[in-house]
């Protein structure tokens, strides 16, 4: 049951903003289309079996990986969609905000668009969604990189996530920021640094900050009250990107996905520590771990050499963890 609705005014119309999000078993994500353009040699066609799905970080939207992911388009020629999780970018607001339920979301994505045997890259958040997902529907991925994170609790995370969100909530909440500011992001940017004061982790974050009304309605949000908001409902997340991103969902007993699975690892990072590598070998044993000399935001502070990691697992690497396993189970059935 909702709780009860306010009366917004703008000058166009009445409108009504809830005070909590509305719950969805199941949304619709919002996604581009990368394709692949001309390659090195010669036009190829690029309708091939194997289309990759990208799924993104917390606080992060396929706006932010949209220059990376034509390049890998171009690279593989392959199709690439980059979705919106719920509470993201374009996608609609809406709870439960957990993995099973963005899992969920995920896997009808991929029915909906009639996806054959597809692959998936999942970086942070989006690489828990994406490793639940290929244990939950095994046969129905081909493979997948997992970028800078395990199957695993991590509690010690939490104090990030309540920073990340609290500097949000913040700037909307006490900063005071007019939508015609014209240097709105870098007085929100100023404001956060008392939270935050790494400027690239500011930077990432801003990019969900806007001073104009989004082409969609947010039930909890009223982007016309003169003030700068975010793409996220960050007000109505606090327990939601906290508590729930930090776990790992109970997953059936002997669950594993035996495709080839590639994980890069942020060396500066502690998102693959040594509880984390146990669980990929559990879930994921035909895995291989790459190291790339990064903090968390890999995709941030690397981008062009993550970039080439990641379409040299798709080209090579996954080709050559299968044959190994291959060729494990033929020495095997010898014995």
């Amino acid at each position: 049951m909702l709780s009860t609705k306010l009366v917004a005014l703008n000058k166009r119309s009445v409108r009504f903003i809830q005070s909590e999000l509305p719950v969805k078993p199941i949304v619709d994500m919002k996604f581009d289309l990368h394709l692949p353009k001309r390659s090195v040699i010669g036009k190829l066609p690029y309708h091939v079996e194997e289309p990759i799905v990208f799924v993104h970080g917390l606080f992060g939207s396929k706006k932010n990986y949209f220059q990376d992911c034509a390049k890998l388009a171009n690279l593989l020629q392959t199709p690439i969609y980059t979705v919106d999780i719920r509470n993201h970018g374009e996608t609609e607001h809406a709870l439960p905000f957990d993995y099973n339920t963005i899992s969920n979301d995920l896997i009808h994505f991929i029915k909906k668009h009639n996806l054959q045997n597809p692959s998936l890259i999942g970086y942070s958040l989006g690489a828990k969604v994406s490793m639940l997902s290929l244990l939950r529907e095994p046969t129905m991925f081909k493979s997948a990189m997992i970028i800078d994170n395990s199957p695993v609790d991590q509690p010690e995370i939490l104090p990030f996530l309540r920073v990340f969100r609290k500097s949000c909530a913040e700037v909307v909440n006490k900063a005071n920021i007019s939508a015609n500011d014209k240097e709105y992001r870098a007085n929100a940017s100023k404001y956060m640094s008392k939270f935050i004061p790494n400027t690239g982790i500011r930077g990432y974050l801003l990019n969900n900050c806007m001073n104009t009304k989004p082409k969609y309605e947010s039930p909890v949000i009223n982007y016309d009250d003169g003030k700068i908001h975010w793409k996220n409902p960050v007000n109505h997340m606090a327990v939601h990107s906290e508590e729930n991103v930090s776990t790992w969902p109970a997953t059936e007993e002997g669950a594993q996905f035996n495709g080839p699975v590639g994980f890069l690892r942020g060396t500066k990072s502690d998102f693959v520590l040594q509880k984390g590598r146990d669980a990929i070998q559990k879930y994921f044993p035909n895995n291989k771990i790459y190291d790339i000399n990064a903090t968390h935001f890999i995709l941030n502070e690397r981008p062009q050499e993550y970039v080439g990691m990641v379409a040299d697992w798709f080209k090579v690497g996954r080709h050559e963890v299968s044959k190994l396993e291959s060729k494990k189970k033929a020495e095997q059935a010898k014995l």
